[in-house]
């Protein structure tokens, strides 16, 4: 008599719940540093369209993480299920950073880039 071990069947996500994941968790902020240093090298204006790529990736940002919770059942770091108060706190985690770092890259372009 052999005992057979139950193992749980694998959920497979879609392609595009990886790209969701991958976006929030890695590609997107690699974005955000690459403006952000865009931003603090710019001469000239003190606007460009390095600030538009900035803040259209934070909305993309935000947007990503409330579709994976919303719709691909998206896990906290502890590998606990999220909920739309772990999207909550990301946000505004997330607003409140980005808007430091890009008011900081401002600032030091200004005193030390556009002289």
């Amino acid at each position: 008599m052999t005992k057979q071990i139950e193992q749980p069947a694998e959920k497979y996500d879609s392609i595009f719940s990886l790209f969701v994941r991958v976006f929030w968790a890695l590609v997107g902020n690699a974005v955000l540093f690459f403006a952000a240093i865009s931003i603090f090298l710019h001469k000239g204006g003190m606007f460009h369209t390095a600030d538009a790529v900035f803040w259209g990736t934070v909305v993309a940002l935000v947007l990503a993480r409330y579709l994976d919770i919303k719709l691909y059942s998206g896990l906290t770091v502890t590998g606990l299920p999220a909920s739309m108060t772990h999207w909550r706190k990301y946000t505004v985690i997330l607003l409140i950073c980005s808007a430091a770092i890009w008011i900081f890259s401002h600032i030091i372009n200004h005193l030390f880039i556009n002289i």
